[in-house]
């Protein structure tokens, strides 16, 4: 049993780091399968400019990085592009939406548009493709898209981001161990599992 003990990831889609811990965070859940998890979403970058040459620079040092100490696998061509704007509240809004339609399915959502993005080299910007990302883990565009374009939505990921800046927290990815009101963090940023599973031990969580 797990004692009340749940998990609080704050994450982003488009955040590296996190996408480098997907594996880490993976190897945490099969070791405590019962712990319910909870997605909060960070709002990593918000901007509506496309991407300059120092930003695409930038990311591409900075990735390689990330691709280097993880071993995850990018797709890096469509940095190439001139008109891309580098904001994350489409994706993050996304998996908001799953997580209100269909919570079981909300880390699902959030690792199809990791995948989508980092290793496949596609635009999550856009609805159309997080649509079919929606699909692809079971929810319709009907049962999608109107939740995703609402205001209501619009205000939910608002309150996500500003939950987090509450919280002082500033940097993703991000994982709480959390029970009864309070939380403990054992992830500030990139950890290996080997790391987390420990402390999650040591708190009494089994």
């Amino acid at each position: 049993m797990s004692s009340g003990w749940s998990l609080v990831y704050v994450a982003d889609p488009m955040c590296s780091w996190c996408y480098g811990f997907a594996p880490q965070l993976a190897r945490v859940r099969e070791a405590f399968p019962q712990l319910p998890l909870q997605l909060v979403m960070g709002g990593l970058r918000q901007d509506d400019r496309p991407m300059d040459d120092t930003l695409r620079t930038h990311l591409r040092r900075h990735w390689g990085e990330v691709a280097s100490r993880t071993g995850q696998a990018f797709d890096l061509t469509w940095l190439q592009r001139e008109d891309f704007i580098y904001t994350t509240e489409p994706a993050c809004r996304a998996v908001i939406t799953v997580r209100e339609r269909a919570p079981q399915r909300c880390l699902a959502m959030f690792s199809a548009i990791q995948q989508a993005f980092y290793a496949e080299g596609r635009d999550v910007t856009h609805t159309d493709v997080l649509c079919a990302l929606a699909e692809a883990i079971g929810l319709s565009r009907p049962e999608f898209e109107p939740v995703f374009t609402s205001p209501e939505l619009r205000e939910a990921t608002l309150d996500d981001v500003a939950m987090v800046h509450r919280w002082g927290i500033g940097g993703f990815p991000t994982l709480i161990a959390a029970r009864a009101g309070e939380g403990q963090v054992v992830a500030p940023g990139y950890v290996e599992a080997r790391v987390v599973i420990e402390q999650l031990r040591r708190l009494g969580v089994s």
